[in-house]
């Protein structure tokens, strides 16, 4: 049975980052699905996915998670995807050329629940939103 929260499609080539961020997710009451890379997370989008947010590892062989983005962004069918970057370059350099290819929020790894919860609430304007900037872990 699907979960009335909905969906969140993780995308991360590390399967510890998956799994805990799929945790965390299924204990807040999300339904989720996995990708290891970009291709995987292009061939999972390009039907009709019902996600209502995408998590996406910024370093992994193969498709960037900003190259996936900047592609997702192009399309019209996915223009308004809240797209979170899942990444441990935290920079302030960083941070602003990666939101700049077209992320709603960035999430810097070691992620934790609190920082989770806080970047979803922030992308899906939930009412608990956090706009404190780009979520920490710590």
């Amino acid at each position: 049975m699907p979960d009335p929260r909905g969906r969140i499609l993780v995308v991360d080539d590390s399967t510890i980052n998956r799994k805990l961020a799929v945790a965390f997710l299924k204990r807040e009451g999300w339904d989720t699905d996995e990708a290891e890379d970009g291709k995987v997370a292009l061939d999972k989008l390009a039907g009709e996915h019902g996600y209502r947010a995408l998590l996406l590892d910024i370093s992994m062989p193969g498709l960037s998670g900003e190259e996936v983005c900047v592609a997702l962004r192009a399309d019209p069918r996915h223009a308004t995807l809240p797209i979170v970057a899942y990444t441990a370059h935290a920079m302030d350099g960083e941070l602003q050329r990666i939101l700049s290819a077209g992320f709603d929020d960035i999430l810097v790894k070691p992620i934790t629940l609190a920082s989770l919860r806080a970047s979803l609430a922030k992308v899906l304007g939930e009412s608990d939103r956090a706009d404190t900037g780009p979520a920490r872990g710590v």
